[in-house]
C-alpha cells in the first residue's frame, strides 16, 4: 500500500461508509446478512491488526479487501458443507436397549476406579486429575503447582501404573478400555463424571 499521510485511517473509512461497503458486497454475493457478515470480519481484521500504512483510496481498498473476505468465506462455507454430516447418516453408537447387567458392570467398574483414584497420594491425584479430567498441559499444571514438568510427569505416570490393575482386572475384560472419572470429585482431590 502507498503511502499517503492525508487520508484517513482504513477503520475510519470503514465505520464511515460501512452500509456502502455492505451494499457493495450484497450486490455480487446477493445476500445482506452475509455481506454485513463479511463487512464486519473485515473490521474484525482491522481492529486486531492495524494497517502499517495508510491507503492512497481507502474506500477502494476496503471494497476489494471485502470482496476478497466474502470469496474466502464462501469457500470456507462450502468446505464446512462438505464435511458437515446430516444426522440421519450418523449411526447411533448409544444402544438404548443397555441390559441391567451391563449397567451395574459399568457402575462397579466406576466404583473401583473411584476408589483408585482416591488412594493415589493428594499430589498424584491433583495432577492426574488437573491432566486427564480438565485436559491441562503438563507444562501448565508444573506452572501451577510450583512444580517441574518433569515431576508432573512422574506424576501422572505413578497414577496410570496405579490404575492400570483396575483398569485390567478381569471384571472388566469384556468392557472397552476407557478410563471414566466418577461424579464425586474435583481437580483437587475429587472427580465429575468425564471419561478420559
Amino acid at each position: 500500500m502507498p503511502l499517503h499521510p492525508d487520508n484517513p485511517s482504513l477503520l475510519a473509512t470503514l465505520v464511515r461508509h460501512y452500509e456502502d461497503l455492505v451494499d457493495h458486497v450484497r450486490r455480487r454475493f446477493s445476500s445482506r446478512g452475509f455481506a454485513r457478515d463479511v463487512v464486519h470480519d473485515l473490521c474484525l481484521q482491522l481492529l486486531e491488526r492495524p494497517a502499517r500504512t495508510t491507503a492512497v483510496h481507502p474506500l477502494a481498498f476496503l471494497r476489494r479487501a471485502s470482496v476478497y473476505r466474502a470469496i474466502d468465506r464462501q469457500r470456507a462455507d462450502a468446505a464446512h458443507a462438505n464435511t458437515v454430516v446430516s444426522m440421519e447418516e450418523v449411526p447411533d453408537l448409544r444402544s438404548h436397549d443397555v441390559d441391567g447387567a451391563h449397567h451395574v458392570h459399568l457402575m462397579q467398574q466406576v466404583e473401583r476406579l473411584r476408589v483408585a483414584i482416591e488412594q493415589l497420594p493428594p499430589r498424584c491425584r491433583q495432577v492426574f486429575l488437573l491432566h486427564r479430567l480438565h485436559d491441562m498441559p503438563q507444562e501448565e499444571i508444573a506452572h501451577a503447582l510450583g512444580i517441574s514438568r518433569n515431576m508432573v510427569a512422574q506424576h501422572v505416570m505413578r497414577a496410570m501404573k496405579s490404575l492400570r490393575p483396575v483398569l485390567d482386572s478381569p471384571e472388566s475384560t469384556h468392557e472397552p478400555r476407557v478410563i471414566v472419572i466418577p461424579a464425586t470429585a474435583t481437580a483437587t482431590g475429587a472427580l465429575d463424571g468425564r471419561i478420559i
